[in-house]
């Protein structure tokens, strides 16, 4: 059986949706053979819906051109034709509606992704303020393509509730398989740092400053540090507002605003860092899964995050970190660090749990055993 891997970007790009489509194709290719089918804007669809998105910024509004109607028929029909000269028995479609919507085929789909178009709409700043025609596009595209698939592998509950109760789809052709780490190779077991430092080791991870609690995170150092407790924070993917002006100064936090995946240095320098945290920091506002925080336990380090979106797939109270109520300010992520940080037995054992929430759920080894029973029960029914 040859399977289809249908996707708006290169599979082979280790940075391409955080690592998802690399390490899904990793997966797949364990089992079957692959064909590829990624696509470049033409000149013409890039400079129409560019013009578009600016036409839209005249009236204060957003554009998500991806999820226009027009950009989904245009791609659809591309890998309609492929799909005639390159055969394969099942198409594998990682979050890329726009491929599929208006696909023509009798092709079986596996679709994955991490949350419905709806879903999105107000609750990432990306998504809001798109003008009504652009999000009711989208919402019927996403429909269609869920409606489309012979099954949907979701990367939480959360989006599952959202398929079954906004779109109505058959909750029996859905999977709810959580993503894995966006790393080379788990650290051995025996290398795990079980003890806490002396000095707290605080580790915020992403792009997104504001979406991902980064205010938060930095008055959390400051409450703990008040608190009596010695604390660091090191920030990683982002810059906070003002540092580049040179208006940021504190001598517990560092900042690394970038590291490439693609140089071995680079990862090396961040599994050194990832080696000697105590905590991965996160009061994220908005998550609809989050690869850091499976990264966090193949290392052995708790998560202390915000119960928001997927995050519950990802996150178990007491087993993998804590998940904090949204409402929670820094006061609350610094009694709960605090706490934990503080009993050394009980810290241990939540980095050991941690490590064994990574080896059973959160891996993309997990991920591929699972897609591979869906795609024997749908071939070989």
């Amino acid at each position: 059986m040859k399977i289809g891997f249908a996707g708006r970007w290169n599979p082979l790009n280790k940075t391409a949706w955080s690592g998802i489509y690399f390490n899904t194709y990793t997966e797949i290719k364990k089992y079957y053979p692959v064909e590829s089918f990624y696509y470049k804007w033409p000149w013409q669809v890039r400079e129409s819906l560019l013009l578009h998105k600016q036409f839209q910024k005249l009236s204060g509004k957003k554009a998500a051109v991806e999820f226009l109607k027009g950009y989904g028929k245009h791609f659809s029909k591309q890998l309609e034709k492929d799909l005639l000269k390159r055969k394969v028995d099942l198409l594998f479609v990682p979050s890329a509606p726009q491929l599929i919507a208006y696909c023509n085929t009798n092709i079986p789909i596996v679709y994955m992704t991490d949350a419905t178009f709806l879903q999105l709409q107000g609750y990432y700043p990306l998504f809001s303020e798109i003008a009504n025609y652009n999000i009711q596009q989208g919402i019927d595209m996403d429909r269609l393509v869920f409606q489309k698939a012979s099954h949907c592998m979701l990367a939480s509950d959360w989006t599952k509730a959202s398929a079954i109760n906004d779109y109505h789809i058959d909750a029996n052709k859905i999977s709810v398989v959580p993503f894995g780490a966006n790393i080379d190779a788990a650290p051995s077991i025996d290398s795990l740092k079980l003890a806490p430092n002396e000095i707290c080791q605080l580790l915020f991870l992403g792009v997104e400053w504001e979406r991902k609690g980064g205010q938060i995170a930095l008055d959390t150092l400051h409450a703990l540090n008040k608190n009596g407790i010695s604390a660091q924070l090191t920030i990683i993917g982002c810059t906070p507002p003002g540092f580049v002006e040179g208006q940021f100064s504190d001598e517990n936090v560092s900042i690394i605003p970038f590291i490439d995946k693609h140089h071995q240095s680079e990862v090396n320098r961040l599994n050194d860092i990832l080696s000697k945290s105590d905590f991965l920091l996160l009061p994220t506002r908005a998550e609809c899964a989050g690869i850091v925080f499976c990264e966090a336990s193949a290392y052995g380090i708790p998560a202390i995050t915000t119960n928001t979106g997927g995050v519950g797939n990802y996150v178990k109270d007491g087993i993998n970190g804590y998940a904090l109520p949204l409402e929670a300010g820094s006061d609350e992520y610094a009694t709960v660090i605090q706490k934990v940080f503080t009993d050394k037995v009980g810290y241990r054992q939540l980095c050991i749990s941690s490590r064994k929430r990574y080896e059973e759920d959160l891996n993309w080894e997990n991920w591929g055993t699972a897609f591979h029973q869906i795609a024997k029960n749908i071939l070989q029914p």
